[in-house]
């Protein structure tokens, strides 16, 4: 059983943003780093690994306005992505009567396929209910679940700081291809 449609559809942008956010994080990592990581090997990876090899080549690749801006960009995705993690790696618990259904409608599976269909669909329902509870990722106590507002919250933190790495993708590339804007540092040696 999950929580009612509403709630589930925003958990579904909270996810989908967040995987936004990863795709756009390796693409500024490609972007900083084009001749020694491949592009799709930057996509996939975890985004502790985007983000510590982004902030790494920051350090050395950009100067000035351009480098301050993806510092800043890096920690606000950073917090966006804590907090979705918290949200889609939390589960979510319903106690009480809006998890029960009525024994009686038992009575009226004919078959064990009956049973099955029905078994899966309870299993899949979204229920509205107030009762819904959550079990934090980084915890072992019930608290309330969360609210449709927070989940907004989350989700356009993600979307935001999506909109901030996308607009630093290009940003960087241009940088590096034509110096507009400035802050790409040009290699001086062998090991720059």
């Amino acid at each position: 059983m999950y929580p009612g449609a509403e709630l589930l559809q925003e958990i579904g942008r909270v996810t989908i943003a967040g995987s936004r956010l990863e795709v756009l994080m390796g693409r500024l990592w490609w972007h900083l780093d084009i001749t020694n990581v491949d592009e799709l090997q930057a996509r996939r990876s975890p985004f502790g690994t985007q983000v510590a090899n982004v902030r790494a080549l920051t350090a050395v690749r950009l100067s000035g306005e351009l480098q301050t801006l993806v510092q800043e960009a890096v920690n606000a995705a950073e917090r966006a992505a804590k907090v979705r993690n918290d949200i889609v790696h939390q589960d979510w618990v319903l106690r009480g009567r809006d998890a029960m259904r009525p024994v009686a409608e038992l009575a009226d599976l004919k078959s064990q396929q009956d049973l099955e269909r029905y078994l899966e669909e309870w299993d899949r329902e979204a229920k509205e209910s107030p009762d819904w509870l959550r079990l934090p990722a980084h915890g072992l106590e019930l608290v309330p679940g969360n609210t449709l507002d927070e989940l907004t919250a989350a989700e356009r933190r993600s979307a935001e700081a999506a909109d901030q790495i996308s607009a630093l993708v290009f940003a960087v590339a241009g940088a590096r291809e034509t110096g507009h804007p400035a802050g790409w540092v040009t290699a001086t040696s062998p090991d720059a």
